[in-house]
């Protein structure tokens, strides 16, 4: 096996991120053309000060060792995502890229506090830390369209090492020869979502390159998969190679219009908790390769198995002290667990939604109000609401 496989409302107060996220600009400190010494400007910038950016090329900028800071310089274009940029950044503090172009990057050497935000992704960004904890990395409404990999990391977001970094609002997808995000090097601590949309991650794309909309080999603990939209891809989440603590939950998987059925897969995975996810033409595996070890204490509850959707922990050495319960099943044939509720849903989107939105339940379904906590089965949130950025108190200058 390949180890590699598989918007913003925006304040400069006192260089805090505060508000929902929606596309905005903040005004400019300093205005810069192509050519400047870009990485000088940002060393010597104050805190709270925006660099503008003119639309251009900057090319490769190493951000090295940028350091003693307690709040953010932001980095932005002055027009829509005109200026372009490689960010390499290394041993570097508080530096928020806003509404650019990326052509591609790297994090490294322990940066911490380096937010994401508003950018157009255009080739893959990596962030390897290895021995690094509390990176306070954030990732808030970038698009990652496109995104074709050569080799190594096959991610167009690869996340190796390092502990603490948070995914939100981001559209991974449609197209390009990549997974959407890749985690390995046992980084953890990683929050995917809420907010998230993972859609057109096609392995007729890929040729011999993996496209999962998020694989995990060699992540640690920690890692949260909370709140997203995943749809028209062949693999949702791809873990089949071991993993500790993954949370799953509230998520929405929308297999239709692609015939694989296999989109989730954990296997050998260590206290797996998969709750309140709407599966829709989608099989979610808890088992393991022939040969491995088996899946171990997974609790499976209050999800929706609709149409076609279904767990298997029949491969390998299958799925041992796991717990399924108070789901919802189509179909009696399917049903695996305790306290089941069997039979169609009703969804605001009609029977087969094509919306995130859509896949609501009316409160008249099936499953309405009936999870064991009190709430609807499946999914309770649906990318209709805004998300806060993280607290300030959780940006600490290391």
């Amino acid at each position: 096996m390949n180890i590699f496989r598989h918007r913003m409302k925006l304040f400069a107060v006192s260089g805090l991120l505060l508000g929902a996220s929606q596309l905005s600009f903040a005004a400019c400190d300093q205005t810069l053309n192509p050519g400047a010494n870009l990485a000088a400007a940002v060393s010597s910038a104050p805190v709270g000060s925006t660099i503008c950016l003119n639309s251009g090329s900057y090319g490769s900028v190493n951000l090295f060792d940028i350091t003693g800071r307690t709040g953010y310089v932001t980095v932005q274009s002055t027009t829509g995502v005109g200026a372009s940029i490689s960010p390499q950044t290394g041993n570097s503090r508080y530096i928020r890229f806003q509404n650019l172009t990326i052509t591609g990057g790297l994090q490294n050497s322990c940066s911490r506090n380096i937010q994401y935000v508003g950018n157009t992704v255009t080739g893959p960004l990596t962030l390897t830390n290895s021995g690094c904890p509390d990176l306070a990395t954030l990732f808030d409404d970038n698009k990652f369209p496109n995104i074709n990999v050569g080799g190594g990391y096959e991610g167009r977001l690869s996340l190796i090492y390092g502990t603490g970094i948070t995914l939100q609002n981001n559209t991974f997808g449609p197209g390009g020869a990549s997974d959407g995000i890749f985690m390995g090097g046992n980084v953890s601590n990683v929050k995917i979502g809420p907010g998230n949309i993972f859609t057109g991650i096609s392995q007729a794309a890929c040729g011999s390159v993996h496209c999962d909309s998020i694989q995990g080999y060699g992540a640690g603990t920690g890692i949260v998969i909370q709140g997203n939209y995943f749809e028209k891809g062949d693999t949702f989440i791809m873990m089949p190679d071991g993993s500790s603590g993954v949370t799953v939950k509230n998520n929405v998987f929308n297999g239709n219009g692609v015939s694989y059925i296999d989109k989730i897969q954990f296997g050998s995975a260590s206290s797996p908790v998969f709750q309140h996810n709407t599966l829709h033409n989608t099989r979610a595996s808890f088992d393991s390769k022939t040969g491995s070890p088996a899946t171990s204490n997974a609790l499976v509850e209050n999800n929706i198995m609709d149409v076609g959707s279904s767990f298997k922990t029949t491969g390998g050495s299958g799925c041992s002290g796991c717990t399924f319960r108070s789901d919802l099943f189509s179909s009696s044939a399917n049903a695996i667990g305790t306290n089941n509720v069997i039979g169609l849903p009703t969804y605001v989107g009609g029977a087969k939604p094509t919306t995130w939105p859509g896949f609501k339940l009316t409160t008249t379904s099936l499953g309405h109000l009936a999870a064991s906590d009190g709430t609807d089965l499946g999914a309770t949130s649906f990318g209709s609401s805004p998300v806060p950025l993280p607290a300030p108190t959780n940006l600490v200058a290391k």
